[in-house]
């Protein structure tokens, strides 16, 4: 027999779990699925750390979002009572003309964001642990920090199970079937019905959704952690580090963390193969660990010891700008990819929208570059 839901909520990662605590307010009747048991390390939302930031060198238009998005996870630590976010200023490296500096430059002036603008000789004084080269800047965000992925997966399905949403976890759907005013899910344990449907799959979106052939491709993700093995009391202190973005030859990125208890993460970004969930190598070879090895002794006066590293997934969007948008044959349907590397840091904002579009609520935030019909 299928039970009945006003909105269901398939994927509980990053989205999908924000989009399950704000459905949980509202008094309707919801309920979300995932395949696993999230926080879990299949996907994209682990890792201990993720970057906030306002000074988008994306792209200024996020940077609206990202103000309401810091506003929902100060919200969420607040009605959790656990803390997700951390406080670490930010900085943006490069040469001059890098685009993570000129855009990050571009984003703090548009929107009137707070900045400093560092030579080298300034981040080398501030930052000890940093090696940058002569003509190395950077754009200094105070405001930017580090948000706790698996701990505010957690947060959002916690209150939203408080909150009476009923959650189905380690169950996976095997098809959608959308009939005009409902949609079915069928799963391993059950079938269901519901008015709404949110799909928040992550790397699985088109297998849930292969219509209407969304253009997204999957990245294997490598994360690093890596200590200092200079033990000399001058050493330069690693936990005091602000999150940074370095773009340290045209178009080649690795961001990373200050020292959280592990040593510091750092990972390059939009560097890893082609995969799929069902194909991903999770096993990081030598030769990667080497070669992140070789960049950190180039750009940080430290003695870089490999402690450990493990793997996710970038699901990407063929300009790297997020879906979130209505199914173009089935209204009642919401498709959700806040995606490409760079979406995390927005879901508490990202969940809402989730969550007012499945009530036929207008979204706050303009989110028209979100466009599905873009492709």
């Amino acid at each position: 027999m299928s039970q009945t839901f006003d909105v269901i909520v398939l994927g509980l990662g990053a989205a999908g779990s924000s989009a399950l605590y704000h459905l949980s307010k509202t008094g309707k009747k919801v309920c979300g699925i995932d395949q696993f048991s999230p926080p879990h390390t299949f996907g994209s939302s682990h890792g201990q750390s993720r970057i906030i930031r306002q000074a988008y060198h994306e792209n200024p238009k996020y940077v609206p979002l990202v103000k309401q998005a810091y506003d929902y996870w100060a919200e969420l630590e607040k009605e959790s009572g656990r803390q997700l976010f951390k406080q670490t200023g930010g900085i943006m490296l490069g040469h001059r003309d890098a685009g993570v500096v000129k855009g990050a430059e571009l984003s703090a002036q548009t929107h009137n964001i707070p900045y400093e603008y560092l030579d080298s000789h300034t981040i080398n004084q501030r930052y000890p642990a940093f090696k940058p080269g002569e003509a190395t800047v950077g754009i200094l965000e105070k405001t930017a920090g580090i948000l706790f992925p698996e701990d505010c997966i957690e947060a959002n399905l916690n209150l939203a199970a408080k909150n009476q949403a009923e959650i189905r976890l380690n169950e996976k759907v095997i098809s959608i079937n959308p009939h005009e005013h409902s949609v079915e899910i069928v799963t391993a344990k059950g079938r269901y019905t519901t008015d709404k449907l949110v799909v928040s799959a992550g790397a699985w979106l088109t297998e849930l959704l292969p219509e209407p052939h969304l253009p997204l491709t999957v990245e294997r993700q490598v994360l690093y952690w890596f200590k200092n093995s200079d033990s000399s009391p001058s050493r330069p202190v690693l936990n005091e580090l602000p999150v940074y973005i370095w773009e340290y030859t045209p178009g080649k990125i690795f961001y990373g963390f200050p020292d959280l208890g592990d040593g510091i993460k750092v990972a390059h970004h939009h560097a890893g193969e082609p995969t799929t969930p069902h194909t991903l190598t999770k096993q990081v070879r030598e030769d990667e660990v080497q070669a992140m090895s070789e960049v950190i002794g180039r750009y940080f006066n430290i003695n870089p010891v490999f402690n450990y590293a493990t793997t996710c997934m970038y699901t990407n969007t063929p300009d790297e700008n997020f879906i979130i948008d209505h199914h173009p044959n089935y209204k009642h349907i919401i498709v959700a990819s806040p995606c490409s590397g760079h979406g995390f840091k927005f879901a508490s904002v990202t969940g809402k929208i989730l969550s007012d579009m499945a009530l036929d609520k207008k979204p706050e935030a303009d989110i028209s570059m979100f466009s599905i019909h873009r492709f």
